[in-house]
């Protein structure tokens, strides 16, 4: 794969218009749309186990209620077993590629660049490999503190932590880059594109973010 080879991926750090200039000429984005969202998921299979303890402990927050807690504790077995999370997160990811390339397709011809949804889907999925590191970086963390993520709090830092760290903001300029070099964009309006592009696709986890705070804050 074009885009897998050494060259290019270290071409993303120090170079990576001449990258993007390929995809101008040659937009091949099927093996890396299977590619990241495949890495994302394994990732799942090395977060440490959520002992049996542990998600009881949780349960008990919720409910005192021994038959609630008991079919709540069959469910959430289920749900944070490696296989469910690793196929969630799967999807997840090849979902989001499909929906950011999109609207990158919507703003790239709203600012009058040249681009197909091929290409966009191409610019998009370049632009995530440099979130490969990130995985790898996550996992090392998860494990060197044993992250439970049962007691993952949705706030103001988990929102940083997940979509603001430095390999998200490299994505950013990256897709700036991407635009760039392969819509026939100017440097201002490619800085503009990948500013509103940022904006859009953290709109749903910053609602998602606030209205999980919400519930719990209602909830109680």
């Amino acid at each position: 794969m074009e885009y897998l080879k050494p060259s290019n991926l270290l071409n993303l750090v120090i170079s990576p218009t001449k990258v993007f200039q390929k995809v101008k000429e040659k937009p091949d984005f099927v093996i890396l749309i299977f590619f990241i969202p495949i890495v994302a998921a394994l990732t799942t299979f090395f977060l440490p186990k959520i002992s049996d303890e542990a998600m009881l402990e949780y349960v008990k927050r919720f409910t005192e209620d021994p038959q609630v807690q008991e079919a709540t504790l069959k469910t959430l077995k289920f749900t944070k077993s490696p296989i469910y999370l690793a196929g969630t997160t799967f999807l997840h990811t090849i979902i989001s590629f499909f929906i950011a390339s999109f609207v990158l397709l919507i703003i790239v011809r709203l600012a009058g660049g040249e681009i197909d949804y091929k290409r966009a889907l191409t610019i998009v999925a370049v632009a995530n490999l440099v979130m490969i590191p990130y995985y790898i970086f996550y996992v090392i963390y998860a494990r060197v503190v044993n992250l439970n993520i049962l007691d993952i709090q949705m706030d103001f830092k988990y929102f940083i932590r997940t979509y603001l760290h430095v390999f998200a903001i490299w994505r950013y300029v990256l897709i700036g880059v991407g635009v760039f070099a392969a819509c026939e964009l100017n440097k201002a309006k490619s800085i503009i594109v990948s500013i509103v592009y940022s904006a859009v696709t953290l709109i749903m986890p910053i609602v998602s973010m606030f209205t999980q705070n919400f519930m719990k804050f209602g909830g109680r």
